[in-house]
């Protein structure tokens, strides 16, 4: 059992095949970029929120390196990367050494209605103009029961400034994560934090991520929010 894709995995948005090519500077950057311990973090805590297992077809929009799919697979799944550019594509491809990226828009698909057991997304939803156009699209494509799960950026970090990039349109609270995700036709299951605000205590804060995650008011001033939820 595939992942249904209406243009093929490791082509471009209009169908039309991807070329693997050797390592560039981008795969390069990627590459090391999915060695720090904060990345393999939260590929940890998505693949946990996002219960993949043996069979289930999942998709990873904004794929980046790739890394999350080469994970996701590794759990017995079918996964693919989407990302809107091409040469991220072409460099996760490089990267992973497996055809299972293409690239399109998160907002327009290349899956049939109803085709996805889960969908997963790092990092993404804050660089996005329209974010509720994106995550009804992500419903339609989940079938009834399909998880989605996001992970970005949360507003109430008391250290903003790490998050400074001309690329990010909206960065999330808890509570406007949950209502966009909810308005989109989404059952929000959790809304949490990771990697609490510790000063300078910055791997104290990864190691003890989980005590902290549950602990007021580290609770609510993690670095990143993970959202999980369910397609009625």
């Amino acid at each position: 059992m595939g992942v249904r894709c209406e243009a093929p995995v490791g082509g471009d948005g209009g169908g039309r095949s991807l070329t693997r090519e050797p390592l560039t500077r981008d795969s390069v950057a990627l590459s090391a970029h999915a060695e720090s311990p904060f990345f393999r973090a939260e590929v940890e805590e998505i693949l946990a929120a996002a219960a993949c297992g043996p069979g289930h077809r999942v998709l990873d929009v904004g794929c980046g390196n790739g890394a999350l799919v080469t994970a996701t697979m590794a759990k017995g799944s079918v996964a693919a990367g989407l990302d809107a550019s091409r040469a991220v594509v072409l460099a996760a491809s490089a990267i992973t050494a497996k055809h299972a990226f293409l690239q399109a828009s998160a907002t327009h698909l290349p899956f049939k209605d109803h085709s996805l057991d889960r969908l997963v997304t790092q990092h993404l939803i804050e660089h996005l103009h329209d974010p509720s156009s994106a995550v009804k699209e992500w419903h339609r494509v989940l079938r009834s029961g399909g998880r989605l799960v996001v992970l970005t950026p949360n507003a109430r970090y008391p250290d903003p400034q790490i998050f400074d990039d001309p690329t990010h349109v909206r960065i999330f609270e808890p509570t406007s994560l949950r209502e966009v995700l909810t308005a989109g036709g989404f059952h929000v299951i959790s809304v949490r934090t990771i990697f609490p605000y510790l000063g300078g205590h910055t791997v104290f804060g990864l190691r003890h991520r989980k005590g902290f995650s549950t602990i007021p008011p580290w609770s609510s001033r993690g670095r990143s929010l993970i959202a999980a939820a369910v397609r009625p």
